[in-house]
């Protein structure tokens, strides 16, 4: 595979039991390199139920695994949603306009965010949310960032090939399975 992944045994690691685990630690180290990411969750559509449901975290005290959070129809769910483009923002006026949870990613650091969709099969299956300083994600990396699309998409196909309604990507590299996850917001 060209790009981001080209010095990877792709085979070798889609082979592993816990391809989806192993992918998904290259993923992370690959934003954190290129596009600077300082913190990154990653989430799973329930869109019959208006929901997303968080199946990585750099900090499962800060965002837990597994707790579902509403999806308002917003810009950012017209770019990212019904679009299939990444969503990206500078400033914690921006994220506060689509988020609701914008005070706690304030409180975090964190001003400037990017979410980067999964998109199989016409639709959006997952995103990946990175967050960094005021004024991190900048057209320059974003782009950066988006090569690792593929990869992003790769990643979540594989985790629905383990249980869809619980299977999360676990930061010590293995697949584990939530409990029923309460709702926040």
């Amino acid at each position: 595979m060209p790009g981001p992944l080209a010095d990877l045994d792709l085979q070798a690691m889609l082979a592993r039991e816990d391809a989806a685990a192993a992918l998904f630690a290259e993923l992370r180290e690959g934003l954190v390199r290129d596009a600077g990411c300082r913190f990154l969750t990653a989430s799973v559509y329930d869109l019959e139920r208006m929901r997303s449901r968080r199946v990585y975290t750099d900090d499962a005290e800060i965002y837990g695994l597994g707790n579902f959070k509403r999806v308002d129809e917003n810009r950012y769910f017209d770019t990212v949603i019904r679009g299939a483009q990444p969503f990206f923002s500078t400033t914690i006026e921006e994220i506060a306009e689509v988020f609701f949870d914008w005070e706690k990613i304030r409180r975090m650091g964190f001003e400037s965010n990017l979410n980067i969709p999964a998109v199989a099969d016409g639709r959006v299956i997952g995103t990946a949310n990175l967050l960094a300083e005021k004024g991190h994600f900048d057209a320059r990396r974003v782009a950066r960032a988006m090569e690792w699309q593929p990869v992003v998409t790769l990643c979540f196909l594989l985790l629905t090939l383990r249980d869809p309604e619980t299977a999360t990507f676990h930061p010590g590299h293995r697949l584990t399975h939530a409990a029923e996850p309460a709702v926040e917001g």
